[in-house]
Order: C-alpha cells, then structure tokens, then sequence
C-alpha cells in the first residue's frame, strides 16, 4: 500500500510517496512554502513526485508547523472566550496566575455569571436571553469562539451546551466548547486549550482546504489525515473542529519519522526547521510522552501529546542588533535573499541603503510584506489598514515604508498586524549565512551581502565575520536547548533544570569549556599545544544518546552539536523530509474518558452519579453505576474513533481506575475513572 506524507512547515513544503508494506520512501519533493498562498507551495511539492505513484495512493495523511508557530508566536485567528461561572473580581486578583497559562489579554474574556447545581446552595442559570440579545456585540471583532464554565462535571457541561446553540443561533462563527476537548480537572489549563483551538481553527481550515484543493485539481479524491500532538492521526473534518490537538503536529511527525528513519533504539531527536527547532527523546524505540499537558510558547494547555521542546530557533530566526551587538532572534522573518529572488527591487533598495551606511536604532534593511488583505475587516485601525494599504503592491524596506507613512522608522507600530499574521518582516537570517558560506545553494547571496554591509554600519563586527559569528549563535542555542532536555530528563524532580536564570550561566560555561577542548585537542595534534587547559574547574556534558537530525539546516549545525556533547550525530538519508515521513508512519488511536462520581452529604454516602450529554444518571450501588459507565464511554469511544476514522468495528479496551482520598486503598472513594482506547481492529 502506497501513501502520500506531506508537511507545511514555515519555509519549506515537503511531500513524499511512502510504502506501508516495506517502509520505504519510493519518492520525495519539496518547494517553498506560500504563506500567501499555501496551495502553491503544497501543489509545488507534490508535482515532484511521480504522477503515475501519487495516483496509486490510498491515504494522505499532513503534517504541519503551522499550528505551532502561532502559538510561539502568539499569532492566529481573533477569538474570545466566554468563560460561565467565573468570579470577575477574583480574575483581577489572579491576573498574574491567568496570564501564566497563556492568558494575558483580558479584553478577549466574555464573562458570565452563574453558579452550577449541587455545588452551591443557591445555583442559577447564565442569563440566556441576555446572552442571545448582546452576542453580536459581544464578538462583532471575532473570527471565533471558545466556551468554558466552571465545574463542568457537576452538570455534565449544559451551560457550554446551551451557550453553544444560542451563539451557533445568532452567529455565523465556530464555536469551540471546551467539553468537547478537554477532562482537565486544572480549569485554567481547560480555557488555554479552548481560547487556543478556537485561535487555530481557521489556521488549520485553511491548511486542510489547500490540500484538498490541490488534491481536486489533479482529480484525486483520497481519504485525508492529520498528525495529532501525541503522533496519532485524525481525520480532516476533526482536525477543523479541535485544531488544538494539532499544536504540536510538526514535532510530532518529526519524532515518529525520526525514529523511522534513525533505526536507533535510543536517541534525542532535533528537528531545525524555519521557524523552531524541537527536540524529543527515544526510548526502548518509544518516544516519551509529555507529562501534565503540552506547554508551547506563553501557553500551558492540557493537549496530551509527546513530549517535545521547541525553541525559537530555526533557518529563517532573524538576525539582529541592539546597542551595537549582534544576537539572534526568536521571531521568523522571510529570509532576504528568498525575498529577493521574488522581487526584482530588493537587492537595489538594500545597496542603496548600503551604500548611505546609515545608522540606527531599529533595523532599516528589513522589508514588511502584506501576507493578507484585512480591507474588509472590522476591528483594525485606519493606520493599520493604511500600512496595509501601501504593501498590497509590493513589500518596502523599512525607510520607505515609514516615509509614505509620514513616520519616523522606530515610531512604526505593526506589532498587532505581525500577530495576527497579516504581515511578516523580511530580514537577515542564519539561512541567509547558510547561502553565504557555501552550505546552501539555492538561492543567489546578492541580497545577503548587501544586508550584512547595513548590518555591519550599526555594529562593532565586520560584515565578513558575521556568518561565522551567527554560526556560533545557533550552535550556542542548540546546546543550550538540547543540553536542557538532556539534564530534565535524567533529573525530573530538579526544579534548578527548570530556572533558565539557574541553567543559562552553567550551559554557557559548559559551551566554551567543550569549544575550548576542541581547541586544544585540534592544537595537540598539531604539535601546537601541551594540553593543558588553565581552568580551576572543568565542566562537562555528556549523553550517550546519538543526536537523531531532521529538517533542511540540521546537517550544517548538528554534527557541531554533537561533538560539544561528547555523542554523534545521526543524520538520516531523508532528513529533509523527515515530517513527510512522519506523517505517513503514523497511527490513529482515540481515547476517551468518563468520571463516575461518589457523592457525599458531609460524612454520609448517597450514590453515584455520572453524566452523558449532558444528561445525569444516578445510582446507589458502584458496581451498577461502573456497568452502566462501561455501556456510556462504550458508546463514547465509538463516537470518537468514528470522527478519527477508525471506522465502526475498532478494537476497544476500557480500563477502570478508583480514586481514593490519600491514594491508599483504605481511602474515602471520590471517583471512579474509566478511560477508554480504540485502534483499527
């Protein structure tokens, strides 16, 4: 059986044919990703594969970075989130908490009074009328929404189900309730995860209606799936509805086809794309899982997935300066030289503004480009939609951009319309060095020379040692990254692992003590030293795991790493396409969950009680209740393994838990938990 993987990262669109039976890649392509238009880049990708191969497959199945970039970013869809149950004036109190979890902007809150049954003395219902009469004005600046209250097990969840058909009523919007996603008990991590999907649901519509798009183009109609975070599969209409289980969709195709195509039992898997480099661990062939819930950028949500740590590095991190130094960004920019061979004016605005050598306190010689027209949207400023405006011809360097907007360059303000994605900065980027020195050939360096000689007006370093030094920088922070995950994964219960102010200090001192035996092993063997190091204390970092690469820039950067850390770097043929890979070998699994709840009148039993649907069923006896909750998550997992796919006869196994007050077996029992798992039969 044949399969098509692809994935659309921030640069590149990767597509490959691969053999189920011998888990061989049979052909690969890639091209640029469009973010303007992901459909070419998509149908780019794919025209590299055979035709005669591509109709003979069976399944496509994506992979994409997409969904994880907004979240580094804090980019996506604007949402707001109707919170019921929530006590405003301890939102205030608590602003710091919340914000800790992701959510900082309370301007997007929608908060609703109401108490839920049996919980409280005196409960009541939202004011529903209020609520259907205000929500056009409640979310008139919305592209989407997001639901949660409070204590949603005590009534199955029937706020979020009544507000979700008064708004599906009265809007025309996608509406996200987080019952729907979530059996977090942390109700904070539950409305990070439910704001999120709601943010992401039109990022990945519209990724899913490229591919079919392109797919329709060239007359093929093939079942389509989605790599979830925990590296299983979904099917396209459930990956529009809970996107947010796609957050970590890239990585986790990246491990599975690390692994795939590593062929080593153990490993640390480092994936450098455009935008991110992740990192995940091999075990025993077993990728490890996150534990708690996925946290991704400002974001902690209760998304169950691998366990995978991203870092703002990759190709395309913008190179910068600040008080006359160089340093290497987080944010992804369009790198100058792809810009260039797009647009025949960038090299001669960059030489022009070379030659004035002008210095700065902001960066002159990035471009803005307009990524979408927001002309017919509500909610943004005249002087956003003005910039806007002036790019729709073409992208402008910074200069004249803010001459035509009548503004002095720092004073230019596109913080918001970055966010949103309506714009992104084209600027000097560690790919751009690649294709300087030699290590990337695609693209002309015309763009890139003239850029380093702007850089170099505004920094002590000289243009022609700039390559080498962001070179360093991005070895710097893979070992960093990588050197992090190596030390909280062998010492998990070390809270100093996780204090960047803690771990920075002792990882830079780690980095140059390893370059420096670099340098005098290299001097050894020359005959040009003794040996002898000079340093009181020498500090080193280990692992015998091999470095696992995937992605396009891996090979340059990786074997560097590997050296540092004592280990080998393990690079395999398909590297480049390792998602593609990933996304192809990768299973689908549902899971499901159902909480049969012991009840308590202060000191004395009164039954059970369970819900579905919302609706409540009560029993007296455990034994009756757990039966009738075997039949309830039964027919649950039935339902989920139907929207992911699996089909109507799956194999399914359910496993009962009791929770127990002091987790001993003589403890108060307060729930039964039953979880439920189906696979293709």
């Amino acid at each position: 059986m044949l399969g098509i993987g692809i994935d659309t990262g921030g640069t590149c669109t990767d597509a490959v044919i691969y053999d189920f039976d011998t888990r061989e890649i049979i052909a690969a392509g890639k091209a640029l990703t469009t973010k303007q238009n992901l459909e070419t880049g998509i149908g780019n990708a794919l025209d590299e594969l055979p035709p005669e191969l591509i109709r003979q497959a069976e399944m496509i199945a994506l992979s994409t970075t997409l969904a994880t970039n907004a979240c580094l970013e804090n980019k996506g869809a604007r949402a707001k989130l109707l919170m019921i149950g929530f006590d405003e004036g301890l939102m205030d109190h608590l602003k710091d908490i919340y914000a800790s979890y992701g959510l900082k902007d309370r301007t997007r809150f929608i908060v609703l009074d109401a108490k839920v049954e049996r919980l409280y003395s005196h409960p009541f219902d939202p004011d529903w009328e209020d609520l259907r009469r205000r929500a056009p004005e409640y979310f008139a600046d919305c592209d989407s929404i997001g639901i949660v209250q409070k204590h949603p097990r005590a009534n199955g969840g029937r706020f979020e189900l009544t507000a979700q058909k008064i708004l599906g009523e009265e809007l025309d919007l996608p509406i996200t309730i987080s019952f729907d996603i979530s059996n977090e008990v942390d109700i904070l991590k539950t409305c990070a995860g439910t704001m999120l999907n709601a943010r992401l649901i039109p990022i990945i519509t519209e990724f899913m209606t490229a591919v079919r798009n392109v797919m329709k183009q060239r007359n093929l109609n093939i079942p389509m799936s989605i790599v979830r975070s925990n590296g299983t599969m979904m099917p396209e209409e459930t990956a529009k509805l809970f996107p947010v289980e796609t957050i970590l969709c890239g990585p986790a195709a990246s491990v599975v086809g690390g692994c795939e195509l590593a062929g080593e039992d153990d490993g640390i898997i480092v994936d450098m794309g455009g935008t991110t480099t992740d990192i995940a661990v091999v075990r025993n062939k077993i990728p490890v899982a996150a534990k708690g819930g996925i946290r991704i950028g400002q974001w902690k949500t209760m998304v169950e997935g691998l366990y995978v740590d991203t870092v703002g590095l990759g190709g395309d991190s913008a190179v910068r300066y600040r008080d006359e130094k160089l340093y290497l960004d987080k944010v992804r920019v369009i790198p100058l030289s792809v810009l260039a061979s797009q647009y025949d004016h960038v090299v001669p605005d960059l030489e022009r503004l070379a030659m004035e050598r002008r210095y700065s306190a902001c960066w002159l010689h990035e471009f803005y480009v307009l990524l979408r027209d927001i002309s017919d949207k509500t909610g943004y400023t005249e002087y956003e939609q003005r910039i806007c405006r002036e790019l729709k011809e073409k992208p402008l360097i910074t200069t004249e951009l803010a001459e035509r907007m009548n503004l002095y360059p720092k004073l230019m303000n596109t913080e918001r319309l970055e966010n949103d994605g309506v714009i992104i900065k084209s600027g000097l980027t560690p790919t751009d060095m690649m294709i300087l020195k030699g290590d990337f050939t695609l693209y002309d360096g015309t763009a890139a020379k003239a850029g380093l000689k702007c850089l170099a007006a505004n920094i002590r370093e000289k243009a022609e040692d700039i390559p080498d030094l962001v070179y360093d920088m991005v070895c710097r922070r893979m070992y960093h990254s990588i050197g992090r995950v190596i030390l909280q994964q062998q010492f998990p219960k070390e809270e100093a692992w996780k204090s960047k102010e803690l771990l920075t200090p002792m990882l830079d001192s780690c980095y140059e003590q390893a370059k420096e035996r670099e340098n005098r092993s290299r001097q050894e063997e020359s005959g040009a030293g003794n040996g002898a190091s000079g340093n009181t204390a020498e500090l080193f970092l280990t692992t015998a795991y091999p470095l696992i690469g995937v992605g396009a820039p891996i090979h340059v950067f990786l074997p560097r790493v590997a050296a540092l850390l004592g280990t080998r770097a393990a690079i395999p043929e398909h590297a480049g396409v390792a998602n593609a890979v990933g996304a192809a070998a990768s299973r689908v699994i549902a899971h499901c969950e159902l909480i049969v709840k012991a009840e308590y009148a202060g000191a004395e039993f009164i039954g059970f009680v369970l819900y579905e649907d919302g609706k409540e069923y009560r029993f007296a006896e455990q034994e009756e209740a757990v039966a009738f909750g075997r039949e309830v998550i039964e027919r649950m997992i039935r339902r989920r393994a139907k929207l992911l796919g699996i089909g109507d006869d799956p194999k399914i196994s359910i496993a009962e838990e009791e929770n127990r007050f002091g987790h001993i077996p003589t403890g108060i029992l307060f729930e039964v938990k039953l979880s439920a798992q189906a696979t293709l039969s």
